[in-house]
């Protein structure tokens, strides 16, 4: 059997060069801790920890009632700010550090450190956003000239002086807030959405499949940043727009597309993104919090009641899991739906890549999940010795045992392969350096990896 630092080296040399269009959203992550400072800062809500205030976030004591209702819950959360306070947060809020935000952001940071070639597209390119990118020159932009798309390094895509700014609340578990303790160690995310966002992206959509002769997969996010203020009549046409996109990105040839979903708390959007956008692709890849969305939106009753992060986490609770997973991924009729949970990832599938790309896939993701948490950030491939020093979990191990068992199969080592689902241990890391962006690393790791093993590169 093939050890893990050699599987991890030949992981590493098949992603070499892999072409990889991305796209939409990429931001400035403003990170500030949760502390008697930020209490300071805000305004206490009436009832702390219990109520979660209705999207956008208005004033400070809406954005206090967040965070306290997202630390009671024990699990990471997103509330679009109004860009009035997102302005006031700028001005009158400094943070303990900034990095790359942004699912396509995040993932084209990561593609470059691992020596990929992703061609992305994010709206809006300031000088600011331009120094989150950790190798900017190594990334193509796509523009249009005569018809036709040429790629520009990133530097030469500077195109405005906004940047998107997000701001990420950081607590520890027992931190508190206007007396609300934190059951878990995560995050709350204020996200601005400027008047400037759009899905569409001009000739480029046109011409759009132009980037797909050249790539050989694509990795979407950013559909749930719309608000009512950007569109007039609903979120049916712009989302309509944006899977016609999609479609004519992959006539231009064999184009893989994974769509990872994110939170919102907007409805209306839940249900147009189900309806016009996930259908599209081949792959979507969501978190617990996100794949118990998508399972009630869809009136799924695959399960009574899903498991929560509020409650200590039980083995079987991947029965649960697989049987939501299983059901969303029938109704929105996808090759596949990956799930990265604390203690591990799961996928189930119908004529998507093979099992044993999807094993690569979900175990190359469970080493570069561990070295972000360990290190705070990935920059080049050597950083991934580091999510080899910790074990897969013992209870993720525990948890696939169980599925194994009751599919019939036998699980080796803590990992299922079947042609229908696959699965393996996460690497838990007891004390994270940050938690933004690990599921987008989880994501974009697997995918990429699929790809190169499903096309023969390694």
């Amino acid at each position: 059997m093939t050890d893990a630092r050699t599987q991890l080296e030949a992981d590493v040399d098949a992603l070499e060069g892999l072409p990889v269009f991305v796209a939409y959203n990429a931001n400035v992550d403003a990170i500030v801790r949760v502390d008697e400072e930020l209490e300071s800062f805000l305004e206490r809500p009436s009832d702390p920890g219990t109520a979660l205030p209705s999207s956008p976030l208005e004033s400070k004591r809406e954005l206090a009632a967040a965070i306290a209702h997202t630390m009671a819950a024990g699990r990471g959360d997103e509330i679009a700010m109004a860009d009035a306070f997102a302005r006031t947060l700028e001005a009158e809020l400094e943070p303990d550090s900034q990095q790359m935000g942004g699912q396509a952001g995040i993932m084209t940071n990561l593609l470059t450190a691992l020596g990929t070639s992703p061609i992305t597209y994010t709206y809006l390119v300031s000088e600011r956003q331009l120094s989150m990118f950790e190798r900017p020159d190594e990334v193509g932009y796509p523009t249009v000239e005569d018809g036709q798309v040429r790629y520009v390094p990133l530097p030469d895509a500077v195109n405005t002086d906004r940047t998107k700014i997000n701001w990420v609340f950081e607590f520890r578990k027992g931190d508190d807030l206007f007396g609300v303790t934190a059951r878990e160690d995560t995050r709350f995310i204020a996200a601005s959405r400027p008047p400037e966002f759009d899905l569409s992206a001009g000739e480029l959509d046109e011409r759009v499949g132009q980037v797909g002769e050249v790539v050989d997969g694509a990795l979407l996010a950013g559909y749930h940043n719309l608000t009512p203020d950007h569109v007039e009549d609903g979120y049916e046409e712009t989302h309509r727009h944006a899977r016609e996109v999609i479609r004519r990105l992959r006539s231009g040839g064999d184009v893989d597309v994974h769509i990872e979903y994110a939170v919102t708390h907007d409805d209306d959007l839940r249900e147009s993104m189900y309806e016009w956008i996930l259908p599209a692709a081949n792959v979507v890849g969501a978190d617990t919090h996100e794949l118990t969305m998508l399972h009630d939106d869809a009136g799924i009753d695959a399960v009574a009641e899903p498991p929560s992060e509020a409650t200590p986490f039980e083995p079987d609770e991947i029965l649960d899991h697989y049987r939501m997973l299983e059901a969303v991924r029938e109704e929105l009729g996808v090759d596949c739906l990956q799930l990265h949970a604390m203690e591990y990832h799961l996928a189930v599938m119908e004529s998507y890549h093979s099992p044993e790309a999807l094993r690569r896939g979900l175990e190359f993701s469970a080493v570069n999940a561990a070295a972000k948490a360990a290190k705070g950030e990935i920059t080049s491939p050597a950083d991934l010795e580091t999510g080899l020093e910790y074990e897969p979990s013992a209870m993720g191990r525990d948890a696939i045992e169980l599925l194994a068992d009751h599919l019939g199969e036998t699980a080796e080592d803590g990992v299922l392969v079947t042609p229908t689902v696959a699965a393996c241990p996460n690497r838990v890391v007891d004390d994270p350096a940050g938690t933004v962006g690990i599921g987008d690393i989880v994501s974009s790791s697997s995918f990429v990896l699929e790809l190169a093993v499903a096309n023969d590169r390694g």
